[in-house]
């Protein structure tokens, strides 16, 4: 995704690329740990000293990186929501503006996680694939429990709700003065603009919506609504904690896999990226020698 971004012939403009590229560090942060520190976690059971170590690392990288991921998921929507909806200002994305909102969102996902850190600890069971929480040493674990819950409801609602309005704009647009309906839309992107078909871009939003904010939503419901329910039995715990992890992993390429099933010309580039000859003839200069 980040190799289609960077290319020349990209439609996207440089805000959504640099925040596109911070989300890409994150996922690659998050799936560091499960192949550094968990698989060896699981081969090296005798030493205890170290597994603990490993754990602990485990569990506050991977909850930092959801964070970020989540902040830059819905800065994302904003920028796209701004470019759309509200062109005029756009300009909250531009120049030193975006780098400055780029460490705003950087410096607040810190905080999140360090307050997560300092209220909570966890503790990875590997032979269960469970996470384990232990918050009783903090008062005010459960009233940070539940800040934390409505935050995340928050931006998933907020996302839903600008996706909807790009939704509605597009349609909006598309109806020319004599009531005909238009085939393609304009957006500016920066320096240039550029011709989007409406109904492909709105089923791109559609998309982005349902497996961004939705998943976001039913990752809250199954990991603090449903134990809490205590819906399923004691046998169910595993199949449910396989699960947990599994949709940890999968959620973080929720943006990849979105934006490869609504950029054809991604898919393309892609495939004709991948099919090239990287290694090109090379060629033996031979000099005649003349007498």
């Amino acid at each position: 995704m980040a190799t289609v971004c960077y290319s020349r012939n990209n439609l996207y403009g440089r805000p959504f690329i640099f925040i596109v590229s911070q989300i890409v560090i994150s996922n690659l942060v998050t799936l560091i740990p499960y192949v550094i520190i968990l698989l060896p976690g699981m081969l090296l059971s005798e030493n205890y000293a170290y597994i603990a170590w490993m754990n602990d690392a485990f569990c506050k990288v991977r909850a930092y990186s959801t964070v970020v991921m989540v902040y830059f998921s819905f800065l994302l929507t904003l920028n796209r929501f701004v470019v759309i909806v509200l062109p005029k200002c756009n300009v909250f994305f531009q120049s030193t503006k975006l780098y400055f909102l780029l460490l705003l969102v950087w410096l607040i996902s810190f905080v999140t996680s360090f307050a997560d850190f300092y209220f909570c600890t966890r503790h990875f069971e590997v032979s269960t694939l469970r996470c384990l929480t232990d918050g009783t040493k903090h008062p005010g674990r459960k009233f940070f429990k539940h800040f934390l819950i409505i935050l995340l409801l928050s931006l998933a609602i907020t996302m839903i709700i600008m996706y909807l309005a790009i939704i509605c704009n597009i349609r909006r647009r598309s109806v020319s003065v004599n009531n005909e309906t238009r085939k393609t839309f304009a957006v500016k992107t920066g320096p240039k603009t550029c011709t989007l078909r409406t109904a492909k871009y709105e089923r791109s939003m559609l998309i982005q919506a349902g497996l961004n904010s939705g998943g976001l939503i039913f990752g809250i419901l199954i990991f603090h609504v449903l134990p809490a329910a205590k819906v399923f039995g004691q046998e169910g715990l595993i199949a449910m904690d396989i699960f947990y992890c599994c949709y940890t992993v999968f959620y973080h390429y929720t943006l990849p896999t979105a934006f490869f099933l609504t950029n054809g010309s991604a898919r393309i580039y892609l495939h004709l990226l991948l099919n090239t000859n990287v290694v090109k003839p090379i060629l033996i200069l031979t000099k005649q020698v003349t007498r």
